[in-house]
């Protein structure tokens, strides 16, 4: 009986090992495959980070540009056909740039099933907070205004594989190509109302979106350069709010919808700051 009862002991506790074995291998290979995902997470904030930071400033300096320094009024108004030109289409570029640069992470961090870890972070809440700015029908003026869908669509427009590549990596097109894309109807119907609102910028009473996407895209920069690797604190100078809003009626799209988680010639006095 004595052995009996030794017997079935050794087999519970054999058992109990066992089933804790299993429990502790299981939770181990969780926070591997955790520790793995934050490590892709890494390595594509690695690999996009520069690019996406220099489009953001890029796009930062010509809207504060086009507020403090007259940019629209010495190249737009008063320019020559050559440099209205300029002014106009390479506005939409920078804005395409960066939406493009935003939809190549988008589509890695979707590829590698990284939301969840994507979620929390504080770049990626800024990511947000500029794309919410885009869309936003609570800002009065509707220039610049872009839905969800418009951003998105005009990213995808903005990407192409990688030359020399492997075919899997992406990069955005460059201004030369750009600019050619633009003759194509299929290309250009998602920049005309852009193309417009360069004009409507003119009227320093309806920048208030133009603001307040500087802003957005600030910090953004001060979390993607927190240690001012790239850009030095006195070129982050956030424009200063104000001016009249435009009284319009701004129906549509709100900034509380949500999805999980983007070489040109330079004209002398164009920019603030250069990039490096």
């Amino acid at each position: 009986m004595a052995a009996i009862v030794l017997a079935v002991l050794a087999a519970a506790l054999s058992l109990g090992s066992a089933v804790y074995t299993t429990r502790l291998q299981s939770r181990l290979a969780e926070k591997t495959r955790e520790k793995t995902k934050a490590e892709q997470l890494k390595e594509v904030m690695g690999r996009y980070r520069d690019p996406l930071l220099h489009s953001a400033f890029d796009l930062q300096g010509r809207l504060y540009n086009i507020a403090e320094l007259k940019f629209l009024e010495n190249y737009f108004r008063g320019g020559t056909p050559e440099t209205r030109s300029y002014a106009t289409d390479n506005t939409l570029y920078v804005i395409g740039e960066y939406l493009g640069w935003v939809e190549i992470m988008r589509r890695e961090v979707r590829f590698l099933d990284l939301g969840d870890e994507l979620a929390n972070r504080d770049w990626n809440k800024c990511l947000r907070a500029v794309r919410e700015t885009f869309l936003d029908s609570k800002i009065p003026e509707t220039a610049l205004r872009l839905f969800n869908g418009e951003q998105r669509a005009i990213g995808e427009l903005m990407i192409a594989p990688t030359a020399g590549g492997d075919g899997r990596g992406l990069e955005c097109i460059g201004y030369a190509e750009f600019v050619d894309n633009l003759e194509k109807p299929a290309f250009s119907r998602w920049f005309t109302r852009l193309r417009g609102d360069v004009e409507v910028l003119l009227d320093k009473g309806r920048r208030g979106r133009l603001v307040e996407l500087q802003h957005a895209l600030i910090d953004l920069i001060d979390q993607l350069d927190a240690k001012h690797v790239r850009f030095a604190p006195n070129v982050r100078e956030k424009l200063e709010a104000g001016g009249a809003p435009a009284a319009e009626d701004v129906p549509g799209e709100v900034a509380t919808e949500s999805h999980p988680a983007g070489p040109g010639v330079t004209l002398a006095g164009e920019s603030r700051a250069p990039r490096d």
